[in-house]
Formats: C-alpha cells, structure tokens, sequence
C-alpha cells in the first residue's frame, strides 16, 4: 500500500536517541506511514543500527553534515506521499500522535500544515512548543507556550507556524512555498519557512492532541555555545531581511538597537554578571547579524513573488501569533 505520509528523520550521530524514537513510531495507531532516515554524515553507527533493527525505513546516507534543512530537503524530495512529517531524532511521540495529526489536516482542508503539542523531555507537563510565533521587537522566532503547563494549550488553535521537530506538512505547501531554506544550516530555519508559508497565504493548526516529548537543544548544547550564538544572530537576521513587510522593514534601525540592548543587557539582576562577556561578543554579534541581512536580503524577491496574503494578514498574526482555528 502507498503510505499517505512519510516521517522524515534527519540524524547525525543520533544513535543514543534512536531506539527511543523508533520504538514510539513503531507503536503508532496510525499505520499508513514511511519513514525515511537521512543521515548527515554520521560517524556513531547510526546508519548501521536503523538497517539493522528497521530494515523497513529507507535510508538516506549524504556524503556530509549539510545540516537540518539539507537532511529535510533530502527526504521530502524523496516522498511521494501527501503528507510528509518531520521527526527530531530525540523525541518520544505518543501512540496517538500521528493519528492526531493526519486526522486534524484531513478533517480541515482549508489547513496546510500542523503543529504538535511539544513537550519538554525531562520535565513535569512543561510546553517546548505549540506552535511557533514571532517576537517583532526581537526580530525572532519563538516557541508558543515554552516553560508553561501544557493545559493552558488544550484547544486547537490556528497558529503563525510550527516547530519542524514534530510538523505535519501537505505536499502542496513545498510545492508553493519552496523548499528550506538550506543556507541556515540550524536553527531559525523553520521561523522562515512558516513566515514564507503565511506571505504566500497558507495556514498551520496548532493539534493538542498530537503530544510528544522532545529532549530540548540536545544536539545545539553538544556544539560551542559562542558558534551556536552567532549563528542563531545570523540566522535571525537572515529571516527578518528575507520575510518581513517593507513597514518592519523601514522601522528595523529602531528594531536592531531594543534588539541590541535586550540582548547585552540581562532583564533579570541574576544574569548581570554576563554583562561584560555579552559586550565583548558585541562586534562579532554585530558582523553575524549584517551577513545574515545580507543573506537575506538577496532572496527577498523570491519569497515575495509567492505573497498571496494582505499586509494586514501578515502583521496580524506576526504579532497575534495565534487565534480561534474557526
């Protein structure tokens, strides 16, 4: 039979996290799925013990680590199914889970993509994500409802986007929108293609009852911090000169100075003794965050030929974030 969705698994030396995973998508109520694991390069026998314990999953060995958006880009060439979903390797998803998502998509057409109720791994009922929105002042993406009790997020919801670790996609929206975008690398690359997603029009349905937990930064707390910081500026940087309406635009000198100043000084007294360590990296910040716009800025055109939503739309659930599913 020819599945209806195909779950992309992106790795590099995921090994200790793949029994977990598989074992949760193997006790699935939902049946009519493929998984295709996509290999970054992995030097831990990751490719070794999917053949060997998952003979089913089709894998994809790639010659290099290009990265989260090279490794997704990979498998959802690779489907023909019309859902694809993309799986963090480091996650437990619920029996239920891709039963919930498939089911709220087929329930509502007028949806193209779905966001899981993320859940932190090692934590009592607190929310990673449900769904992602975007903070205007800092010129970010965001997590909805991180660190907050999940009952707080018990109803659908149409959201702004979705956290790519644990997202339902129909296989019109790369069709339409394009693929990710490969020059992020990590990070802030699902805030672009959910802003990318909403200018050309397309809808995301925050599903709470597609529940997983998901062992937060496990694979970005295992890189240099300063590496991964400059690249996170990059990266947002990137995604505000390549998504935003020309009024943020105009107002991002104001923009970039709150940013600055949010970011080298601390709200909270208890991280005050970061000061001086934050004004030293200022001008490496500062030379990220201008290469990023740069980045960005030449692919503004591509992203904006697609636009089918007003400028209104747009700001109102840039700032709004989420409303009623209707």
């Amino acid at each position: 039979m020819q599945p209806r969705v195909s779950v992309v698994i992106p790795n590099w030396n995921g090994l200790k996290h793949l029994e977990e995973c598989f074992g949760a998508l193997d006790a699935q109520t939902y049946r009519q799925f493929e998984a295709i694991f996509v290999d970054n390069a992995s030097s831990d026998a990751s490719v070794e013990w999917v053949e060997k314990h998952h003979p089913e999953t089709r894998v994809i060995r790639r010659s290099d680590n290009g990265g989260f958006s090279k490794a997704v880009n990979e498998g959802i060439r690779a489907s023909h199914a019309p859902y694809v979903v993309l799986l963090n390797n480091d996650t437990h998803a619920e029996e239920a889970w891709l039963e919930e998502l498939v089911g709220a998509l087929e329930a509502r057409p007028e949806y193209d993509f779905a966001a899981s109720l993320m859940m932190l791994y090692f934590e009592d009922d607190r929310v990673n994500a449900a769904g992602d929105t975007y903070d205007v002042a800092l010129m970010a993406g965001r997590n909805r409802g991180a660190g907050r009790p999940s009952a707080r997020y018990s109803e659908p919801r149409r959201v702004l986007g979705a956290c790519a670790g644990a997202a339902l996609y129909r296989q019109t929206l790369f069709d339409d929108v394009g693929l990710f975008d490969e020059d992020f690398f990590l990070m802030s690359e699902d805030t672009d293609i959910n802003l990318r997603a909403l200018i050309a029009g397309k809808k995301c349905l925050y599903v709470p009852g597609a529940v997983i937990r998901h062992k937060f930064r496990s694979s970005i707390d295992s890189e240099p911090p300063e590496q991964m910081a400059l690249l996170a500026d990059r990266n947002e940087a990137m995604v505000f000169a390549k998504d935003m309406p020309w009024l943020l635009i105009a107002a991002s000198p104001l923009l970039w100075v709150y940013r600055m100043v949010r970011k080298t000084i601390p709200l909270r007294p208890s991280r005050w003794h970061l000061i001086p360590t934050l004004l030293r990296r200022l001008p490496k910040r500062m030379r990220a965050e201008r290469e990023g716009f740069a980045m960005g800025w030449g692919k503004r055109g591509e992203v904006w030929k697609t636009r089918k939503a007003s400028t209104p739309v747009i700001l109102r659930w840039m700032v709004k974030g989420s409303g009623p599913a209707g």
